[in-house]
């Protein structure tokens, strides 16, 4: 007598089946929790250090020209290689002082980019700058822009949401 083909093939009874299919399941979902876990720590880091940037530069930094008499402390003067931009900030805020400084000055040829002016403004204190200025290279000024850096997390960070601008009409000539 002859033995089926089918009887004589064992397979894996349905208990251990189902054991099987459980810890594979477990593995998995513990693998994917892992990964989980690293990706909403990354993303929620990021989110804080982006959310104490927006909210230090907004909430932390009061910077102004100082005026007197109603006249901006901002002025322009020389000619061709040989001119210059002096100007008195305020750092009115009331807890941090101002680390450094990043100005532009806009001209009718070409933009001046200096981001490494590193002058403290104590809080409370003001500052004089003086800066050379090459009419030859940027042109007559039509605009400056100064955004002030301060610590955050131990870190100078540049505040662009909270820069001084002063547009030509505003800025004087020194010798007038």
């Amino acid at each position: 007598m002859r033995k089926s083909l089918r009887s004589s093939k064992r397979g894996v009874s349905p208990l251990i089946a189902t054991v099987l299919l459980i810890a594979f399941a477990v593995a998995l979902g513990a693998v994917v929790m892992n990964w989980g876990r690293g990706f909403v720590q990354q993303q929620t880091s990021e989110a804080e250090k982006t959310t104490q940037t927006k909210l230090g530069c907004s909430l932390k930094v009061n910077l102004k020209v100082a005026e007197i008499d109603d006249t901006p402390q901002l002025c322009y003067g020389g000619s061709g290689d040989v001119g210059y931009i002096e100007l008195r900030l305020n750092n009115e805020d009331e807890t941090n002082p101002v680390k450094a400084l990043s100005i532009s000055v806009a001209g009718d040829k070409s933009t001046y980019n200096n981001d490494s002016i590193n002058t403290s403004i104590p809080v409370g204190l003001s500052a004089f700058l003086n800066m050379s200025y090459s009419y030859t290279s940027y042109g007559k000024i039509k605009n400056v822009r100064i955004v002030p850096h301060i610590a955050i997390g131990g870190v100078n960070t540049p505040c662009g949401g909270s820069p001084v601008e002063k547009s030509a009409s505003e800025i004087r000539n020194c010798s007038a």
